[in-house]
């Protein structure tokens, strides 16, 4: 039984998100000009970090909604077979592709902002710690979640579609 609904896949949810688009992502402290990427080394997703904006598909995410407000990341690069992930590294929480999996650090958790922006939390760092950016080096850190943190106020814009071909 095919229950999919046409044109299902273009609305957009109550974050703006809608299955059938990529988005690049800012933040309120980087500014417009920069957009969370991914950065790759021979065939290997090295670093996550925030780049000057340009239009390359490294800084294509696509949002894949698992329930409610939880959602799998993933960069346009690898389609379906990487993900955004959190590993625990020397008492931090160090962002990078993975294998798409059903680990906790895959699991992102988004939530609507006062400003319009939406904050990230990850079932591994758990729902105290939230995606930000370093102040000096812009790097996409994991932090204790404040409210005047602006590294925390994610915005979504519209790259491109989506294509299973």
């Amino acid at each position: 039984l095919d229950e999919h609904v046409a044109g299902e896949d273009l609305k957009e949810d109550q974050f703006g998100i809608a299955s059938s688009y990529f988005y690049k992502l800012t933040n309120k402290y980087s500014g417009s000009n920069r957009t969370l990427e991914t950065i790759i080394t021979g065939d290997n997703p090295e670093d996550i970090k925030m780049t000057l904006f340009h239009n390359y598909d490294i800084g294509y995410w696509r949002f894949i909604r698992l329930s409610n407000n939880k959602y799998r990341i993933q960069n346009y690069v690898y389609g379906g077979s990487m993900s955004l992930d959190i590993v625990k590294y020397k008492m931090k929480y160090k962002l990078h592709m993975n294998e798409t999996a059903d680990v906790l650090g895959q699991y992102w958790h988004l939530t609507r902002l006062s400003d319009g922006s939406v904050r990230f939390t990850n079932d591994f760092s758990g729902p105290k710690m939230a995606l930000d950016v370093q102040t000096d080096t812009y790097k996409p850190i994991m932090t204790k979640i404040a409210a005047n943190h602006l590294g925390q106020h994610w915005i979504f814009m519209k790259a491109g579609k989506y294509s299973s071909d």
